[in-house]
């Protein structure tokens, strides 16, 4: 029977903040994971964890410095905003013309458009493991519109000379076609070419508004192949002999946007630590999708080049965005949303095979950092209770409650709790723990150190007394944090590591 193995750190304090570049002010719990069974770690998702290569996170949202709120998104339920249609319209207009468009001209000009920006995330490199364990180791760019209303005066004549004033709706100053016209037009030409008639088939407001409403996969539909570019995505496992060949390919790839975007130098060796090896174990049963759960690669192929990745663990209720990168030459599609809207998009195909699977997780939620609101544009998001570890609708009310302060229960019913809430009293017992290549329950850990003056002693004795049979061994406190922050269920079905001195 496969198991998840850890080696839990702790506690780390005065840690390097991703998000404000505080250095010192971050707060997180962590720990080293050799392997993970993808259900264990679609739990720790749903308790506020979140994994860099082997290492899982969670910050202490009580008292670090931003709060983070881990963030999800409803495939099934999501509706495109006008900002969203725009960035899709862009793509499909740059790959069937070739023309690089003019982002100036064509950002939106409401709260709504804001292309993402990437923030690092923590990484196992940032936090000394060494004070953590001693020697056990192994500006928000919105473009308002700002309309002028004329003031018409009340004489005729004035109202006469006003109208005089605007400019001509005639042959040498015809209207501009709107979008929905042009694109009734080329329909319209299309059938003309193969020799059918085409009318538009009239429908009432309503059906009209229905209609209208296109999803992320009719928008993708639209590309031809007589296009002047090609662009296609392949979703690669990490582990596979496919994903070998563009490896080279993937890192320098990473390695210009890490330049570029964030002005840092990455090795290949952080590639791989941060981005490619997983612990996540493949699985593939009746349950899962056709490739299994596990850690992949979503590629962009422009014209046989790659341009963006998007690194993404797919787990029994949820696709989970990792990270993303991409060539910046080319910034002007806004691939950083416009992946987000792939990626949407395929759990949408995933959910249709498991229905089960039908969350997009966006990682974290920082309401405080202007860069990371753009996740909660998303329709049909919900964020995750720090205390109680359920989903709350990311609406005004809860947006209101976040501007107030930085940390709070999302959940403002006082009779909802923790449903896998950890206690000590009745759940230490159980706790799974893996020492010198055995594992069993923590009781039975305890009740192995065979010492005759205590062997008649109580079994919660025995363990009240840990410090004088087990020296620093045991690690009794660090379990029970450890098994608050995981859940019970986790806590005592992964397997807990405990290093000897």
């Amino acid at each position: 029977m496969p198991f998840s193995i850890i080696q839990y750190y702790g506690k780390s304090d005065k840690g390097r903040c991703g998000y404000c570049r505080s250095t010192s002010s971050a707060i997180t719990h962590s720990f080293h994971s050799f392997t993970l069974i993808p259900q264990d770690y679609q739990e720790l998702l749903d308790r506020g964890w979140r994994r860099s290569g082997h290492y899982i996170y969670k910050p202490k949202n009580i008292t670090t410095c931003c709060p983070c709120y881990t963030i999800k998104c409803n495939s099934q339920e999501f509706k495109l905003s006008k900002s969203h249609k725009k960035i899709l319209k862009r793509m499909n207009k740059f790959l069937r013309d070739g023309v690089r468009p003019n982002i100036e001209q064509e950002k939106e000009k409401d709260e709504s458009f804001q292309e993402i920006v990437d923030i690092p995330q923590i990484k196992k490199a940032e936090i000394n493991i060494n004070e953590i364990k001693g020697d056990k180791q192994l500006e928000n760019p919105i473009n308002t519109l700002m309309i002028k209303e004329n003031q018409i005066q009340n004489t005729p004549q004035k109202a006469s000379t006003s109208f005089q004033q605007q400019p001509n709706c005639n042959e040498t100053n015809p209207r501009r076609k709107k979008a929905k016209q042009l694109r009734l037009e080329r329909k319209k030409a299309k059938y003309e070419a193969k020799g059918q008639s085409y009318e538009p088939v009239g429908l009432n407001l309503a059906q009209q508004k229905t209609s209208s409403e296109k999803t992320i996969r009719e928008f993708i539909g639209e590309v031809e192949e007589s296009n002047c570019h090609k662009l296609k995505l392949k979703v690669v496992d990490v582990n596979s002999e496919e994903f070998k060949k563009s490896l080279n390919q993937s890192y320098n790839l990473y390695e210009k946007y890490q330049s570029v975007i964030h002005n840092e130098l990455e090795t290949k060796d952080d590639f791989l630590e941060f981005l490619v090896n997983s612990p996540l174990k493949k699985t593939a049963n009746q349950s899962s999708p056709p490739d299994g759960f596990g850690s992949f690669h979503q590629q962009y192929w422009l014209d046989e080049k790659l341009i963006a990745v998007g690194v993404l663990d797919i787990l029994p209720f949820c696709v989970s965005s990792v990270y993303f990168f991409y060539d910046p030459d080319y910034s002007f599609l806004s691939l950083g949303t416009y992946s987000s809207l792939r990626e949407l998009e395929f759990t949408q195909r995933l959910s249709e095979i498991i229905p089960s699977l039908k969350y997009y997780y966006m990682g974290f939620y920082i309401h405080n950092c202007p860069k990371m609101k753009y996740k909660g544009n998303l329709s049909s998001s919900y964020l995750l209770c720090p205390e109680t570890f359920t989903w709350v609708n990311l609406n005004d009310d809860v947006r209101n409650l976040l501007d107030i302060a930085k940390y709070q229960r999302l959940n403002r019913n006082p009779e909802v709790v923790d449903a896998n809430e950890f206690k000590e009293s009745n759940d230490l017992d159980g706790v799974l723990v893996l020492s010198e290549n055995r594992y069993c329950t923590y009781k039975t850990y305890i009740q192995s150190f065979n010492i005759d003056t205590l062997d008649n002693l109580l079994d919660m004795v025995r363990s009240r007394i840990y410090e004088e049979v087990t020296g620093d061994n045991d690690e009794r406190s660090s379990i029970i944090e450890y098994g608050k922050l995981v859940g019970k269920s986790c806590a005592q079905r992964m397997l807990y590591l405990i290093v000897p001195d």
